[in-house]
């Protein structure tokens, strides 16, 4: 903007115009004076560039279009408030910016009340801001947006907002106040908090500070396609590229790369939830963690929520060359306190541990997790940290399923202090173990470890450990122990027993490890389907429990070893061991076994085949039980040592040696087994046994066997003899046996004999005596006489209790006869006597060992009377032994079996509640009589005062009674009664308590279209209370609120009227009148959907075809037109001739009203009534109403419009403005314009004034110029390039102002040398109506001078002079300056006397001069002092012009007088000056006194002259040097006195003698 000014300004100070021209043009600025109008709910376009410098605000109803390429520059701190609609029509090639007029806006803010009304931003970039958009429970789509570098957060989002948020990009931001903020809160990008939900599709945010999405306070919504990069350096705050707090977003297919912490969740609040789901994402390179799940409260490790949701996550390069520091990474996946569950995730190429679990437990599920190259990279860091997968204190049990975990730096899998379950993992390559659990209590299937560098699994120190189908292979080679590189290493796992707590690995295997299968210290462990193939070093099989301190065993099955090696591929010390079904194959040295002997230890179902040097080697057994072992040993014999051991079943396999080597102290039985060669032995102290098994069976003569016989057995040696009952079968597999004995000094003995014999009955016999040498059966033949049968009698029961009549069945067929005979059965009742002949019809068939009586297919029916029967069973043999049992049964009419429903149920404590006139249902479906009698079924109330009889006539028992109790008190009990006619009535008593019901709401809705125009019937005049108490009601809409309320009969249940737009649920709610049941209703619920009503547009005026011109305001009116979903309160004239809802006062929509022409690219205005001028030509005019819900509508009239003169827009003078004569008046018409477009000038008149006051101005500038005291008639005359003319005519009133006094020509504190002259000037004093009178100079109130200007000297200070001037009438102004005098010290020059010579002891007339120099003029006296001959005499001198001084005033001070001199060579003569308190260097002049024939001053001067020159020299040099420090004090009280006003800088002028 150009300023421009009059020619007649061109003389008056510039430095004076500046701060009235700002006066003038806040004074004088208005809108324009004529404006085009329209109503205060407006459409608002704004284009090119729009200044905001204290905000804007849409207002609730208002809409606002901005026009792409438009730029608004919004000031500092202030916002655009949107309480409407917004439009930002921006374009990729034309985007809008938002930016500040100085310092930092704080951006767009859309508030509650703009919810629902369709406010769009498309194409805005916004700069220099501290908030970019900020979105208040509002829900506006925001495309395009690009925000650059905010302070404090791009896009915030409170109180349950839900934008839709497409392409966003936020470049920078928190960088200009990083290092200053007071508050966490700044470089955040999207924030999404207290409730809210966008949904957000692309997002790209780069370089922000603290947070790239910042989500809190219960927030959800769904994201896609977030790109996070650079978000570092946060020191108030955890930085992270996406933090989540208590929220529960959906986030998909986005990006989280070079943050300090890629995505941080964090719950914190109880109560709330903090679940995210995140899918498809990948996060790279970032500085401390990359992917961090925790609860804030760490303490809280119980029962933990699922907090987070992770869905083919990537999480690479954390702590890596890519982040922004290298090294310091924590974790990239990180978990604490919280549940998480992960389905797929590559997490690779991070320099920290893979995933890190703490505290977690049952809510954490990872599935499909690939873990590659993980941990940190340095050898002294801690092992955790370079794992690929640790978890510390994990409570039972996280699930992780499909894992597999490569190349890390440290172990694979680290779990420590917790418990995990979790199947199909692979591990493989990593720099320590592959699977190292400790104190740990996984529950793991199908495991496969292998190549990793220490063990393939580690378990230390860890109890219920269940392992399944864990395998490993080729892990630990080149370690040098096997506690380093084993394939499965259980370290003290389970070192104390345990009944629940066993640690187990089934079908597990080691495969070419560098050590095979391991155990140290370990009880309670259980190797089930266990596979060792070819360990590089050591035993397969490795148990060494030397270290334990509690008892325990080792439980071995099923394990298969294949060992090529030269030590013992089994080598088990100091442990006891359950071990079945061992299968040892391979070039090795067998099996080596030393006990512990606590506990006995077995081997069964085994193969053990041993090398050239060892096969199995037992020691330390307190007792080992073999069984079924096969032994293939090629070389030396089974050594047994300090050992007791029972092979039972088992064998040597052809062509190996088959016998034992016995070291010491063994005893060893071999027991039914294949044959054994002759045993060695080292010491006397071993025993060898062969032993055998006896099957001893006693028989009768018919060869059947004898139950519970008695049998002995006698010996010839080595045994005791046996003596045993044989059980019901009547045979039994006895021993072993000994057979056969060695020893080391006797050798093998004979073959033993055993001598069994059989009783029973009286009757013994003895069977053939049996050479031991094998297993041996022996049947004992016992003749015995005939016995009686052994009953075997399966029902009925003793005890059993069957209905009256009903079917009994008598079963003894198993009973049966030693001897075979036939056998004959017999029943008997004590009621009924026999039962065969009481109930069989004719003769039976059969031997009656199984009969059905009260049976009628099988008897005679009812042949089993009721009663409490002892049924007897005889068996009797054909030779006449019988054998009796008896059992007690009952036969009795049962009473019915009563199954009773209610509808309505009946509560847990026994009451029925009902409504007074209510039915209940009393179902007796389930209820039957036992012996099928008829059944007579009713209830009785406790009211009616029934006595429990059958009602006549029997109404039967129905599956239901429906019963009501009119008139029954509120509480009573009643009884369901059953009844056989035989038995006690049976009886179930319930309470019942009758309540008042209130009213069923019954609701018809019926309508009469579907739009929000249309009218909906609300019908509930169905509903009625069931005791005829007044129903009261309510109709809601769960969005429009309450439609009606009422109590009938008083009014009507129904309601009609209209909804809002939207989804409803209708609800009527329906009660009664009683006090009781106050806030008790029933409601009845039914959906509608309710369209949009579409709007109206109606052009009323002008009329179509209309004729104006371009100067003409033409009217546009919209009467009939409008939209039914805006409240008729919200419009002009509460909506008088407008489409619009009566009845509600909240509008669903936010009506657009734009007026356009066809010849014109800015809209004409909004409103439903406008005021426009239009250019020249022939317009279409078009009225589009737009209600943001559906398409717009619009109508058209033409109007023909021909051309006008200049249309005059004065914003400034006012109309009858008053003014002071001293202000430049401000002439602006810059917006005034030719309605054609054609070219014109403005030119402005006064009456006052000769000459124009503007003549022929364009209207690119405003202008200025001041004008004299007066009452003036401003003419504005306006001329376009046609000459058309237009003039307007307005008065300004200017009022006489006071004169100005200004002081120049010296400037404030400004420093006046000693004895400088001023010259002060008033001069550019001033007054406006140019009446100055007087001028007055005055210091300290004394008048020094009244003229303009006036030169004057200045005694040394500081002095302020003051200026008054004074005009015509009086009124005066002053100035004042304020000055510095320099003082200055007395100087002495050219000490003169004459003569200069005296002459010794004669009286001289003398004159002496002296000149004194003194800028100030301020030294009081000029003196001296005459010395000669010890006598002095003072004089003083004057510069008078009187008694001998020439001139007066001129510097030279004189002094004449006559003086005589005698008795000294010469004379001293000093003089000074003294100035205040200052004393000028003494001059010295000497004088020579002569007698008069001395010859003169050469005589004088080698005479006594010579010293008096030596003494002057000395005066000079010591009055320079006082004369040097006296001038810097002096210089220094001027310098300090001017320093104190502050006018300018001592420094200054300290510089200036360095200058000189």
């Amino acid at each position: 903007m150009e300023l421009v000014g009059p020619s007649s300004m061109e003389g008056r100070s510039q430095r004076s115009l500046g701060p009235f021209l700002i006066v003038t043009l806040l004074i004088l600025s208005i809108t324009p004076l004529e404006p085009v109008t329209a109503d205060s709910r407006t459409t608002t376009v704004w284009s090119g560039t729009v200044l905001l410098p204290e905000g804007h605000t849409v207002e609730s109803g208002d809409v606002l279009t901005v026009s792409p390429g438009t730029t608004i520059k919004l000031g500092a701190g202030y916002t655009i408030d949107v309480d409407g609609r917004i439009s930002v029509e921006g374009t990729a090639t034309s985007p809008v910016i938002l930016d500040s007029v100085a310092g930092n806006h704080e951006g767009i803010v859309f508030n509650y009340s703009s919810n629902g009304l369709g406010s769009e931003i498309d194409n805005l970039t916004i700069t220099n801001s501290k908030y970019g958009v900020t979105v208040y429970g509002s829900d506006p789509v925001l495309s395009n947006l690009t925000i650059i570098n905010a302070d404090n957060v791009a896009v915030d989002l409170f109180s349950s907002a839900s934008p839709t948020i497409r392409n966003l990009v936020i470049d920078g931001g928190g960088q200009d106040v990083h290092g200053t903020s007071t508050t966490w809160r700044y470089g955040i990008g999207l924030s999404i908090g207290a409730y809210s939900a966008p949904v957000v599709e692309g997002a790209s945010i780069e370089g922000v500070i603290t947070r790239g999405l910042n989500q809190w306070g219960s927030s959800g919504g769904l994201l896609s396609d977030l790109q996070i990069s650079n978000v570092s350096g946060a020191t108030l705050a955890i930085g992270a590229g996406m933090w989540i707090e208590d929220s529960f977003p959906l986030i998909s297919d986005s990006s989280v790369n070079r943050c300090d912490n890629g995505i941080y969740v964090r719950h914190i609040t109880q109560g709330w939830t903090t679940r995210p789901t995140i899918d498809s994402t990948v996060v790279e390179n970032s500085m401390y963690r990359g992917v961090m799940v925790e609860q804030y409260n760490h303490s809280q490790y119980s029962n933990l929520p699922l907090n987070a949701v992770f869905n083919d996550l990537e999480v690479r390069g954390t702590g890596g060359p890519g982040a922004k520091a290298q090294g310091l990474a924590i974790a990239a996946f990180d978990i604490n306190t919280s549940g998480v569950h992960i389905d797929g995730a590559l997490i690779e190429d991070n320099a920290a541990v893979g995933i890190r679990g703490y505290m977690i437990d049952s809510s954490t599920i990872m599935n499909h997790v690939t873990l590659l190259r993980n941990g940190k990279t340095t050898a002294v860091s801690p092992f955790n940290d370079r794992a690929g997968l640790f978890l510390r204190s994990a409570n039972w049990a996280p699930t992780i399923n499909d894992l597999v975990v490569k190349n890390s730096t440290g172990p694979g899998v680290l779990l420590w202090k917790g418990g995990v379950q979790g199947s199909y993992w692979e591990i493989d390559g990593n720099g320590a173990n592959g699977l190292d659990i400790r104190e740990f209590h996984p529950e793991l299937f199908l495991v496969l470890s292998k190549n990793n560098t220490g063990h393939g699994v580690s378990i230390r120190d860890s109890s219920n450990v269940e392992l399944e189908q864990v395998h490993t292979y080729r892990n630990g080679l080149g370690t040098i122990s096997e506690s380093l590189g084993s394939g499965i290493y259980f370290y003290e796992s389970n070192d104390v027993s345990s009944s629940g707590k066993n640690v187990s690995c089934v079908t597990c295997s080691s495969t070419e490890d560098q050590f095979g299968l391991v155990v140290r210290d370990s009880i309670d462990l259980q190797l089930s389907a266990i596979e060792i193939r070819d360990p590089v070093n050591g035993p397969a099989l490795d148990i060494d429990n030397s270290g334990l301190t509690h008892e325990g065993n080792v439980l071995i099955n099923d394990i298969a070893i294949n060992s090529n090696s030269s030590t013992y591929a089994v080598d088990i010390e100091s442990a006891d061991a359950v071990i079945e079904l061992m299968d040892l194959n391979g070039d090795n040295e067998g099996m080596s076994w030393s006990a512990a002997g606590d506990h006995p230890s077995s081997l069964s179902f085994s193969v053990i085949r041993g090398g050239q040097n060892h096969c199995l080697d037992i020691s330390d057994h307190t007792e080992l039980l073999v069984d079924n072992l096969s032994l293939a040993c090629p070389g030396p014999a089974p050594t047994f040592t300090e050992a007791i051991v029972n092979f039972t079943d088992s064998l040597f396999l052809p062509g190996t040696t088959d016998y034992f080597h016995t070291v010491e102290n063994s005893h060893v039985r071999w027991i039914s087994s294949s044959q054994m060669g002759t045993p060695t032995s080292s010491q006397s102290s071993n025993i060898v046994d062969v032993m055998w098994r006896a099957h001893v069976g006693v028989v009768n003569q018919n060869h059947r066997n004898i139950p519970f016989a008695d049998i002995n057995i006698t010996f010839d040696s080595y045994n005791q003899e046996y003596l045993d009952t044989l059980p019901y079968s009547g045979h039994e597999v006895l021993g072993p046996f000994v057979g056969q004995r060695w020893t080391p000094l006797q050798g093998w003995s004979a073959n033993n004999t055993a001598y069994v014999g059989c009783d029973y009955d009286g009757v013994h016999n003895d069977s053939t005596p049996v050479v031991m040498v094998s297993d041996f059966n022996v049947q004992c033949l016992l003749e015995i006489p005939n016995q009686p049968p052994f009953i075997i009698w399966e029902s009925p029961q003793e005890g059993g209790v069957y209905a009256s009549g009903s079917a009994v069945i008598l079963n003894a067929t198993r009973s049966w006869d030693l001897d075979d005979d036939q056998l004959s059965f017999t029943w008997t009742s004590s009621i009924d006597g026999d039962i065969v002949a009481s109930c069989v019809s004719g003769s039976s068939q059969t031997n009656n060992s199984w009969i059905s009586v009260n049976d009628p297919i099988y008897s005679n029916e009812g042949c089993l009377s009721d009663g409490s029967h002892q049924i007897t069973l005889q068996v009797c043999d054909s030779e006449g032994h019988c054998t009796t049992e008896s059992r007690q049964i009952e036969l009795t009419n049962l009473p019915p079996v009563m199954s009773v429903g209610t509808s309505p149920g009946i509560s847990s404590w026994g009451t029925l509640y009902l409504g007074k006139t209510a039915n209940v249902t009393i179902f007796l479906g389930g209820t039957y009589d036992p012996e099928g009698d008829e059944l007579t079924c009713w209830i009785e109330a406790s009211y009616e005062g029934g006595d429990g009889t059958p009602p006549e006539p029997s109404p039967g028992c129905p599956d239901q009674i429906i019963r009501s109790f009119p008139g029954a008190p509120n509480q009573f009990s009643v009884t369901v009664f059953a009844s056989d006619s035989i038995n006690p009535t049976v009886s179930w008593v319930f309470d019942v308590e009758l309540f008042n019901e209130i009213p069923i709401a019954n609701m018809v809705v019926s309508r009469s279209g579907n739009r929000s125009s249309d009218t909906v019937l609300l019908d509930g005049s169905m509903t009625f209370d069931p005791e005829g108490d007044d129903v009261k009601f309510e109709f809601w809409s769960d969005r429009d609120g309450l439609l009606h309320s009422g109590v009938s009969p008083a009014s009507a249940i129904e309601w009609s009227g209209t909804l809002s737009k939207g989804q409803h649920t209708i609800t009527m709610y329906a009660s009664d009148v009683l006090p009781g049941h106050s806030g008790q209703w029933t409601n009845a619920e039914e959906s509608l959907q309710v369209s949009n009503s579409p709007p109206v547009a109606i052009i009323a005026s002008p009329q179509d075809g209309v004729l104006t011109d371009s100067g003409t305001i033409v009217n546009f009116e919209a009467i009939g037109s409008g939209d039914w979903d805006v409240s008729c309160e919200s419009l002009p004239a509460n909506g008088s001739g407008l489409v619009c809802n009566p009845l509600t006062s909240m509008s669903t929509d936010l009506v657009s009203v734009l007026w356009e022409s066809d010849l014109m690219t800015e809209p004409l205005g909004s409103g439903w009534s406008i005021e426009a001028r239009l250019p020249e030509g022939v317009h279409q005019v078009t009225l589009t109403v737009d209600d943001g819900s559906g398409p717009p509508v619009s109508d058209e009239i033409m109007i023909r419009v021909d051309e006008a003169a200049p249309i005059l827009i004065l914003d400034s003078p006012v109309p009858d403005a008053v003014v002071l004569s001293n202000l430049p008046i401000l002439f602006d018409f810059r917006q005034s314009f030719d309605p054609d477009g054609d070219e014109f000038t403005v030119s402005v008149f006064s009456d006052l004034v000769s000459e124009p006051i503007l003549d022929s101005k364009n209207t690119d500038f405003w202008y200025n110029d001041y004008l004299p005291a007066g009452l003036h008639n401003l003419t504005f005359q306006l001329i376009d390039d046609q000459g058309m003319m237009r003039t307007h005519i307005q008065r300004i009133t200017v009022l006489e102002t006071g004169p100005v006094a200004i002081i120049s020509g010296i400037s404030e504190g400004q420093y006046i040398p000693p004895g400088g002259v001023v010259n002060l000037d008033g001069s550019e004093s001033y007054d406006y109506d140019g009446d100055i009178t007087l001028f007055q100079w005055m210091i300290d109130g004394a008048l020094i001078g009244d003229k303009e200007s006036i030169s004057i000297n200045l005694m040394p200070g500081p002095v302020k002079i003051d200026l008054m001037v004074r005009d015509s009438r009086g009124e005066q102004s002053s100035a004042s300056i304020n000055l510095t005098v320099g003082a200055s010290s007395p100087q002495l020059n050219d000490l003169t006397v004459a003569p200069g010579v005296l002459i010794d002891g004669e009286a001289t007339p003398m004159r002496i001069t002296v000149e004194l120099i003194d800028p100030d003029g301020t030294t009081s006296s000029v003196g001296g002092e005459m010395l000669a001959g010890g006598i002095s005499k003072g004089f003083q001198m004057r510069d008078d012009g009187q008694l001998g001084d020439t001139f007066a005033n001129d510097g030279i001070w004189t002094y004449e007088t006559t003086w005589e001199v005698s008795g000294s060579s010469s004379a001293r003569i000093e003089a000074w000056a003294l100035d205040g308190d200052s004393v000028s260097p003494v001059m010295v002049f000497i004088v020579p006194v002569t007698s008069e024939e001395s010859t003169g001053f050469l005589d004088w001067m080698l005479g006594s002259g010579l010293p008096f020159l030596f003494a002057a020299i000395t005066v000079v040099v010591i009055w320079g040097m006082f004369y040097s420090a006296n001038r810097r004090r002096m210089l220094q009280d001027d310098l300090d006195m001017i320093e104190s006003w502050s006018a300018f800088d001592s420094r200054e002028l300290e510089e200036e003698p360095e200058k000189e």
